[in-house]
């Protein structure tokens, strides 16, 4: 037998190579897509309208289309900002609501963000066939404005007042057609805008949608592409302008003449909001100390990864919490009189300590009902749930003004946190029949698929009313949760009234029972 050769060296046995688990495909995104992905960070987010969009989003679409010339008169809902101040919008119906979805996303190539460097705007805009984030772009926004801060000595910071509310219908439709929609795309938009509005002009635009707040943001491109501008640097995110130069005479020479364009449009400055030659940094990072500058920069992070996208991530950056910025939302909380901003950090970062917020609960519910979104985000994170459902049973039974946002979020976190709470029926009932109580309120409590808190014999009487309405929709939404026999008994009648609850009822029929 040959001998091994002094010089060879034995290879080691390696281990038999494993192939790492290949992901899934990422399924095509489409309009429909759009629709529910956008669907959480709106301002009024019906589940009818998810589960309808889920179930059948092509057949809505094909309706719209069908009847383009035609659409219902939406129902007013107000959202709340600071101070109290109402913010009027449309609440649309599924039809309305998945057609502007599936417009903009058909014509997603007149929504790519500008290149132009020295006239460039951020936000709202296709990147790759999807939707940009809107708060990774504001955060783009800010940064570049940090950044011209240091490089120019003046600028001017602006933004339009009230811009969604006072943008004429027909500017839009004929800024539609210029940028090079099909005919009968600028045609049905025109339909759309005319309709969901009784025919008024102006104050057309539903605000807390994404496709609207795309088509918002493109319009006002008519500023930043005029050659009369002379500033260095013009940068927007939607209505919020900032220019930047060397020379003051320039920069106000700008300012005016934007005035003067957007006046043209029936638009103007809001001077309030106007800031003449600032210079250096941020505000936010000249003001503050270091502590609460690494809080609203985790804050920031949290809100991006978004609490309905991945709650593990969202749940690792609130362990991550140093001693010191626990300590400091803690000094916060205690604080006798919460500032705003104060609150919107100790809802969005004390999720892993909700037994400390809950002690407050009740105050912040009473004076920021505008972060009522905020607090919804919060309450997923309560372990607590009878302590939770207990301080919002007092609270809706003794308030005899809560605002439509805030008994609209009130709604969701009954939905999805509270229903196997003993006060879960006190609540429902307290929702529903709140003296501030509108349809959309209602129709938050009616959807919510549980048979139990009266809430069947309430549908009922919806579905058999003979009326086309969110009342009767999401009564037809809700009743997905009955056998199909009884659900269909119930809707049959609700399909008669029109030819939209004839198309939800046949969506709802075919559903398997909640």
């Amino acid at each position: 037998m040959k001998k091994p050769s002094k010089t060879a060296t034995t290879q080691p046995k390696l281990p038999p190579t494993r192939t790492a688990p290949s992901l899934p495909p990422k399924p095509p995104f489409n309009g429909k897509s759009f629709f529910l992905n956008d669907l959480g960070k709106t301002l009024f987010p019906l589940r009818t309208n998810k589960v309808l969009g889920e179930a059948a989003f092509d057949k809505f679409v094909e309706y719209a289309k069908s009847n383009s010339d035609h659409f219902l008169p939406q129902k007013r809902v107000f959202a709340m900002k600071q101070g109290g101040h109402l913010r009027r919008t449309f609440k649309l119906d599924p039809v309305a609501e998945m057609f502007l979805y599936d417009l903009l996303y058909r014509n997603r190539r007149f929504f790519r963000r500008p290149t132009n460097k020295q006239r460039e705007t951020f936000g709202y805009n296709f990147n790759v066939g999807e939707p940009t984030e809107a708060t990774l772009s504001y955060r783009g926004f800010k940064g570049a404005m940090s950044q011209y801060r240091k490089t120019y000595a003046h600028s001017i910071s602006f933004d339009v007042a009230s811009y969604f509310n006072s943008i004429y219908h027909h500017d839009l439709v004929h800024w539609f057609e210029r940028i090079g929609a099909s005919s009968e795309d600028v045609s049905a938009l025109g339909s759309f805008l005319r309709e969901i509005n009784s025919g008024r002009s102006i104050d057309c635009l539903p605000q807390g949608l994404y496709p609207a707040k795309m088509m918002g943001n493109a319009f006002l491109e008519f500023v930043q592409q005029s050659g009369r501008l002379q500033s260095d640097v013009l940068i927007r995110f939607m209505d919020d302008f900032v220019l930047f130069a060397n020379d003051k005479d320039t920069l106000l020479s700008d300012f005016y003449y934007v005035q003067e364009a957007l006046s043209a449009k029936g638009l103007s400055v809001n001077p309030s909001k106007t800031r003449l030659f600032l210079k250096g940094d941020d505000e936010i990072e000249r003001a503050l100390d270091g502590v609460k500058k690494g809080l609203l920069r985790k804050r920031r992070r949290v809100v991006r990864r978004g609490y309905d996208e991945d709650e593990s991530d969202v749940d690792e950056e609130l362990r991550n919490l140093t001693k010191k910025e626990t300590e400091l939302l803690r000094e916060l909380l205690a604080r006798p009189h919460l500032e705003e901003e104060d609150a919107e950090l100790v809802l969005s970062l004390m999720g892993n300590h909700s037994a400390d917020v809950l002690a407050r609960f009740e105050d912040l519910l009473r004076d920021f009902p505008h972060l009522a979104k905020s607090i919804y985000q919060f309450t997923k994170f309560v372990r607590d749930k009878p302590s939770l459902s207990a301080i919002i049973a007092k609270f809706v039974a003794q308030n005899k003004i809560i605002p439509e946002f805030q008994l609209f979020w009130l709604g969701v976190i009954l939905e999805e946190s509270l229903l196997a709470t003993k006060q879960a029926s006190d609540i429902a009932h307290s929702l529903y029949t709140h003296p501030w109580a509108t349809p959309i309120t209602r129709a938050k409590v009616l959807e919510i698929a549980d048979q139990r808190f009266g809430l069947t014999e309430l549908r009922e009487t919806h579905l058999k009313d003979g009326t086309s309405d969110w009342l009767a929709w999401a009564s037809a939404c809700g009743s997905r949760v009955e056998k199909k026999a009884a659900r269909n008994y119930s809707l049959k009648y609700f399909k008669n009234a029109s030819p939209i609850n004839k198309l939800i009822g046949e969506v709802i029929a075919d559903l398997p029972q909640q």
